[in-house]
């Protein structure tokens, strides 16, 4: 019996079906493995993420242990067992020992003052001068941003001596003003505050002088205000900095009285340099790190936010 025009036509219809099924089946097929291939790689990122991020803490995690035990005990070689010769009441005395060793509340007081002036004065004129870079037109002001940039290649301790010397001549050696005046201008704090800047929509700007806004009054009410970020990178930033300072307090400072915290720590060290009293050494670095620890928690949402925003326009 011959096939009739219905039955040709049905039968292609189902071969078209088939067809494009198995055509489905293919993609569905790739679907899997390119899937695959985008777990995979993710895994093995995360999984390098973890493993440095255990290599970063294991330092941390040695100081912290070392504070829980005896000096006899707090040695080489490491001992990264959490149980072994650790307690709370060695934790107790090495804290009772640091804490009332010399001046410790005092050096510790000097570097939260030091490190807040230079925080807020730092930030405040790196941002002024970032705004100025960013929106106010004047002669050579590429250039002059190319200059403050070029300061960073210019490393601190080539400019040391003459510093001190320019400290010797004002008459400001061992004062606290001789101590945070160098390290209040900041090039890092202009340039992240000018990147910033630039994000800010100049439309909004414009509306304000419109509105018969001045420069001044623009930047404290409108631009201000919007680069919390970029004033949050640029506390911590600064604030790290200072607080770590070592080498121009070293020239700077010439009573005990006056020392910071990177300063104090070099007296836990034995008469003749060479023995190190680890556990106390570690506890007071351990104390040291608590501000920079708390402003970060503080910041970090602003911070990770000013960063990622701050290199976007030239």
């Amino acid at each position: 019996m011959g096939m009739t025009v219905s039955d040709q036509s049905s039968g292609q219809l189902t071969r078209l079906l088939k067809t494009i099924s198995s055509s489905f089946r293919r993609e569905e097929g790739n679907v899997p493995t390119v899937y695959r291939m985008g777990r995979l790689k993710s895994s093995l990122l995360q999984a390098a993420m973890v493993v440095l991020a255990i290599i970063y803490f294991i330092p941390f995690y040695w100081m912290i242990l070392k504070s829980f035990r005896l000096s006899i005990f707090a040695g080489f070689p490491v001992d990264l067992n959490p149980f072994s010769r650790t307690s709370i009441s060695n934790f107790i005395s090495n804290f009772n020992y640091v804490w009332g060793f010399g001046n410790f509340p005092i050096w510790y007081l000097n570097s939260i003052f030091v490190s807040a002036v230079v925080v807020v004065s730092s930030v405040f004129i790196g941002a002024l001068a970032g705004y100025a870079f960013a929106r106010l037109d004047f002669p050579g002001r590429n250039i002059l941003f190319y200059a403050v940039l070029a300061t960073l290649m210019i490393p601190f301790p080539v400019i040391t001596i003459s510093e001190y010397v320019f400290m010797v001549k004002l008459g400001w050696i061992n004062t606290y003003q001789g101590l945070m005046l160098p390290q209040i201008a900041s090039a890092v704090n202009v340039y992240l505050m000018r990147q910033y800047f630039l994000t800010i929509p100049s439309e909004i700007e414009d509306a304000a002088k419109i509105d018969g806004l001045r420069p001044g009054q623009i930047f404290f009410r409108i631009s201000a205000p919007l680069a919390k970020p970029a004033f949050a990178a640029s506390a911590i930033f600064t604030f790290i900095s200072s607080w770590n300072n070592f080498i121009w307090p070293l020239f700077e400072i010439q009573t005990t009285g006056m020392y910071t915290l990177p300063l104090a720590l070099n007296f836990f060290k034995g008469a003749n340099g060479t023995q190190i009293y680890w556990n106390d050494m570690m506890l007071a670095t351990t104390i040291s790190l608590i501000p920079t620890f708390i402003i970060y928690v503080i910041f970090e949402r602003f911070f990770i936010q000013g960063i990622s925003l701050t290199g976007t326009k030239g």
